[in-house]
């Protein structure tokens, strides 16, 4: 299983709210059919779409990102906490 987190934005009115989610699943497409799921959509592909938003409850919400992350353990906490590296390499976005 990989580690997965999906970025997404959700706007009220003026504001406007970075959020994610953290799945584990085997492939990319797995992950994003489990996030759709939690959020009601339909079909995932819809994600991709550009102008693409979704309810969620009185937020308007609309994807950004997907990234593998790997889970590590936390060194501040003495190991009783993992935190998500981003696997991108040589600092591409």
């Amino acid at each position: 299983m990989k580690t997965f987190e999906i970025q997404y934005i959700s706007r009220y009115y003026d504001e406007k709210n970075y959020n994610s989610e953290t799945i584990k699943a085997k492939t990319e497409e797995d992950v994003l059919k489990k996030f759709a799921k939690l959020f009601g959509i339909k079909n995932f592909k819809q994600l991709f779409e550009p102008m693409y938003m979704w309810e969620d409850g009185q937020w308007m919400s609309s994807f950004k990102y997907i990234n593998e992350v790997e889970e590590i353990v936390c060194e501040h906490c003495n190991g009783s906490g993992k935190i998500q590296i981003n696997k991108k390499k040589n600092g591409s976005k």
